[in-house]
């Protein structure tokens, strides 16, 4: 026969009472909602369209909203029982394209400098959950220069034991190009040493900036070849996009031989991991090539005599 029943006492209680919230705190982070992926394609370039994706999981839980924020301040959120679901919030920088934009994913049109930032969207789940997860990434916008870098400076005629002091500039953009000068395909090293000139950076009323970057060496003999010495500046932004302007060699009309140019642009459509991506992403970079051959006219050289060249600037 079975023993009269008894209540429990106030300890087994409480820990039955612990017990049931545990679980219950169990059974609700299972089924929270969580971040999977923030992707912001960075960097990206003036004027393009880019698609920021927030990806989540429910795990059982209904959406209540998604909302984004650019340095902190909401510009687009999106709540399935409103209507339209869709809703931009105006925003210096920030252009929604709202038709293209809806629960995982923002479109913003035509970028520009002020559309770079710190962006973080924000998922939060409906009752009883009420959960809120959310994430960031920065992006960066640049602006590229519209020409290839100009080489300023050059003398119409050398003799051996002259200086030659010249000057590559580039184009505005942003951020400031990376120069880099080369002598008969060989770089030089960095400026301070080996007759590069300090780097200087120019900011521009509309926020671009040119990058300028001097060399400065004495001609010796080992500087031509078979009559020729090559100067080159490049200038850079980032790694992916490639355009190269280059000049061709040209032979001296005093020689017999024609003058000729040629200008070659290639496309490089690989794609890099952005710097604040855990996707790859478009990023834009820019080479020009500026080669600046010196022709020399006449190189009798143990006579010291002049040695002319031509410098295309």
């Amino acid at each position: 026969m079975a023993g009269p029943s008894r209540r429990p006492s106030g300890a087994t209680a409480v820990a039955r009472g612990i017990l049931i919230a545990w679980l219950h705190g169990f059974v609700t982070t299972v089924s929270a909602v969580k971040l999977v992926n923030v992707d912001i394609p960075s960097p990206t370039t003036l004027g393009e369209t880019v698609g920021l994706s927030c990806i989540y999981e429910l795990n059982g839980d209904r959406l209540y909203s998604v909302k984004w924020y650019k340095n902190d301040v909401e510009f687009y959120r999106f709540v399935p029982n409103d209507w339209p679901p869709g809703q931009f919030l105006p925003l210096p920088g920030v252009d929604v394209d709202l038709a293209r934009s809806g629960r995982t994913s923002v479109y913003l049109r035509n970028v520009n400098l002020h559309s770079a930032g710190t962006y973080r969207c924000e998922v939060s789940a409906e009752a009883p959950s009420f959960d809120t997860v959310g994430g960031q990434k920065d992006m960066a916008v640049l602006v590229l220069p519209t020409e290839g870098p100009r080489i300023t400076g050059g003398q119409a005629q050398y003799r051996i034991g002259d200086t030659v002091s010249v000057n590559c500039t580039s184009a505005k953009s942003k951020p400031a190009a990376t120069l880099r000068w080369f002598v008969n395909d060989v770089p030089v090293a960095e400026p301070g040493r080996d007759g590069a000139t300090e780097y200087s950076t120019t900011l521009h009323a509309d926020g671009l900036e040119t990058a300028s970057l001097g060399l400065r060496f004495v001609l010796t003999e080992d500087h031509f070849r078979g009559g020729n010495m090559k100067l080159k500046c490049t200038a850079t932004i980032s790694r992916v996009y490639t355009m190269s302007n280059e000049e061709l060699v040209f032979g001296s009309s005093a020689g017999g031989r024609h003058q000729k140019s040629g200008l070659h642009i290639s496309e490089n459509t690989s794609r890099v991991r952005g710097a604040s991506s855990t996707l790859s992403a478009p990023a834009v970079t820019l080479l020009f090539l500026v080669a600046c051959t010196l022709q020399l006219l006449q190189l009798p050289a143990l006579r010291g005599s002049a040695v002319a060249a031509r410098t295309h600037l």
